[in-house]
């Protein structure tokens, strides 16, 4: 019963993150993004995976730091970003469990590192070549079968926003609104 929870919660997640990379807006897709991470978080906890769980909820908090981005300079600082990695690196470390529990810290780093710039481009050819893909392997490994249809429409998803809005269309200034 626990699993079929979670992957309710795996499909809740996938409909936000559908309707997240076909906004043309950064700041909504940090919005509706970090509500599909709390229901990718919920779906993490309730298999006991706490690796996904941890980097949920630091998503959530780097989502909500880049809405002010604008109006809290020290944010556009380059250092921000690799700097807001660390908590995950410390948390992998500490709660070292074996090499699954480095994928998280790839995605959520690389995704920190990318969702910084500000960049639309970046920041969807970094969902497609290594985001996703972490987090479909992770969620693959630990059974969280709500993530991995969650990852499967991520990847289409950002194929679709890369065709609908063209490679040179993502230069777009009303991205970084």
């Amino acid at each position: 019963m626990t699993k079929l929870i979670a992957s309710g919660f795996g499909v809740l997640s996938t409909i936000c993150f559908i309707i997240s990379f076909q906004i043309k807006s950064n700041k909504a897709l940090y919005i509706i993004q970090s509500v599909a991470n709390i229901f990718y978080g919920l779906q993490f906890y309730l298999l006991g995976a706490y690796g996904g769980l941890f980097n949920m909820g630091m998503q959530i908090i780097r989502n909500v730091l880049l809405l002010k981005i604008e109006d809290w300079k020290w944010l556009k600082w380059k250092g921000c970003a690799p700097i807001f990695c660390i908590p995950s690196l410390i948390y992998m470390i500490y709660t070292w469990g074996g090499p699954l529990d480095i994928l998280p810290f790839i995605a959520f780093s690389v995704g920190t590192i990318m969702f910084w710039t500000n960049n639309a481009k970046m920041l969807r050819l970094s969902e497609l070549v290594c985001v996703s893909p972490a987090w479909l392997l992770y969620d693959f490994i630990t059974g969280a079968y709500g993530g991995i249809l969650t990852e499967l429409v991520i990847l289409g998803s950002v194929v679709v926003s890369m065709v609908r809005f063209g490679w040179k269309g993502l230069d777009d200034p009303d991205f970084k609104k």
